[in-house]
């Protein structure tokens, strides 16, 4: 067996690949759980054709939306805000309660069209995230 990547942001990349299709399906059933709307749950896929994606192991920055709401491989990393607001919080967090604050915080993204705006309002979302998902964009938003 060989050793996983030292870096964090690797490793998380690493993993999201092997485990890619069931963070998948996990991140569509758990955004149409919160009633984002179906048009907005995942991207397509920018190399195969016909195929859809809400989680994405080849990027790195959490989530983004630009038609669709996606979560990616830097929700596995335990140094994704490393030096930002939060950075206590999110590596203890459970990866579903940081699935929950990626999803909340692009969806708010998505109305405001504004990263540092976005930060501030996604606490008070009223999408049925989890109490500690909440936790984490309270501690992301100060």
């Amino acid at each position: 067996m060989t050793q996983p990547p030292s870096d964090p942001a690797d490793h998380a990349e690493a993993f999201a690949h092997r485990w890619a299709d069931r963070l998948d399906e996990y991140c569509v059933t758990r955004i149409d759980q919160l009633g984002i709307p179906h048009e907005k749950n995942g991207e397509r896929h920018p190399r195969i054709k016909g195929k859809w994606r809400s989680f994405v192991p080849e990027e790195r920055t959490g989530g983004f939306i630009l038609k669709g709401i996606t979560v990616n491989s830097g929700v596995l990393n335990p140094d994704l805000i490393k030096s930002q607001k939060g950075a206590r919080i999110w590596p203890m967090a459970r990866l579903r309660d940081r699935i929950d604050a990626i999803i909340a915080h692009e969806w708010i993204e998505h109305d405001l069209r504004d990263h540092e705006a976005a930060l501030k309002a996604a606490p008070k979302t009223d999408l049925p995230i989890s109490d500690e998902a909440r936790r984490i964009l309270r501690a992301m938003a100060r």
